[in-house]
């Protein structure tokens, strides 16, 4: 069972300290995801909106082909994507502000002819939103600063994260046993991946510091643990073969992360950002619950299929060119890549969907708008 992690404890524990920390953010900084030590200046908002997309246009590294290289099951249009994402800071002291992100995404998954079913319609992707909410306490600062320029911080970030993923359904009007038996259906029948759902929460230890009037560089370290659950089912109502489609999938992940990241004023306007996070998933507890007929389920909803999957790790990049057109408004073009898609970003994507391509490198761009208010 995932051990919760209160949140408000934080501001009661930083309101004992306020006589030690009272940092905000350095003039030209863009807050909105850009992990640094940083927080948002007392009783203002930063807020922005975007989008995000990857295609067969939009394919930087050639990312989504080698995941159609790599994946049998999958074809066509298999890992375009698109969605969007919003995110909002708040001061609310010098040394404490809350943060809240939400991304929604639909992933297209277009998968080939399967041997043991005959398919009338299946799903074209999966749709996905994921949330995170927290709390940044700034517990050491330099007691001299000047905000035209970056300055040596330290803090505490308390994160609690949820994402669940739509039904994806699919109609069959045929099945074919072992011996050459086949069972039809006069009308289709529903199967479907479900109960596709995790939630967790992240603690993390940050610490900025410059290395040139317009350089800063921020590092830091954290903990996360996750529970997830999915399954798969159905609506067909031979009693003989509809336990075949009953799978339930329970995990609980515990992670360790570590990451850098680098702040670049090029211009008092034009703030560049990089960042390399590392994820490493030291321990999962796998509870798979299933019928000994699933044989009959496609390979790519078999439970066993699971322990083929073996990534641990997750190597994160980011990058961000942003640009102040006025004092409050920014606009930013940001690009992702993710060494193994979105293992441990998504934990209940362990499942044997998905899971069957989170050995795969991902990416996509965004383009997004924020004001501060």
């Amino acid at each position: 069972m995932m051990r919760s992690l209160p949140l408000a404890s934080l501001s009661a524990l930083s309101l004992c300290c306020s006589n030690f920390a009272m940092a905000d953010t350095p003039f030209g900084w863009v807050s909105n995801e850009n992990p640094s030590a940083y927080t948002t200046d007392a009783m203002k908002f930063e807020i922005s909106i975007g989008a995000i997309a990857v295609n067969d246009s939009i394919d930087f590294l050639d990312i989504r082909d080698d995941l159609l290289a790599g994946t049998r099951a999958l074809e066509g249009d298999s890992g375009d994507l698109t969605g969007q994402r919003a995110e909002v800071h708040f001061g609310i002291t010098s040394y404490l502000s809350a943060f809240y992100r939400r991304q929604e995404q639909d992933l297209k998954i277009d998968i080939g002819d399967i041997n043991s079913i005959n398919l009338t319609d299946i799903d074209d992707g999966l749709s996905t939103t994921s949330t995170a909410y927290g709390l940044k306490w700034v517990f050491y600062e330099t007691t001299n600063k000047d905000k035209s320029k970056p300055w040596r911080a330290a803090s505490l970030e308390l994160t609690r994260t949820q994402n669940s993923t739509d039904d994806y359904e699919g109609m069959l009007d045929r099945i074919n046993l072992s011996g050459n038996i086949i069972v039809n259906f006069t009308t289709p029948q529903t199967f479907r991946v479900k109960s596709m759902e995790d939630d967790g929460w992240q603690a993390r230890v940050l610490y900025s510091f410059p290395i040139a009037d317009s350089l800063a560089v921020s590092t830091w370290a954290g903990y996360a643990e996750s529970s997830s659950t999915s399954g798969t089912g159905s609506d067909i109502p031979v009693p003989s073969l509809a336990p075949a489609f009953e799978q339930d999938f329970a995990i609980d992940d515990r992670q360790i992360m570590a990451g850098l990241g680098l702040n670049w004023q090029i211009t008092d306007r034009m703030p560049l950002q990089l960042s390399y996070e590392y994820i490493k998933i030291n321990s999962s507890d796998l509870t798979v619950t299933d019928n000994p007929s699933n044989v009959l389920l496609p390979s790519f909803l078999r439970g066993n299929n699971l322990s083929n999957f073996n990534a641990d790790t997750n190597h994160t990049f980011r990058g961000s060119l942003s640009y102040w057109i006025t004092p409050r408004i920014h606009a930013s073009l940001t690009g992702k890549v993710f060494s193994n898609q979105f293992l441990g970003l998504i934990p209940h994507y362990n499942n044997p969907l998905t899971g069957s391509f989170s050995d795969n490198p991902y990416g996509y761009v965004g383009l997004q708008i924020g004001v501060r208010l």
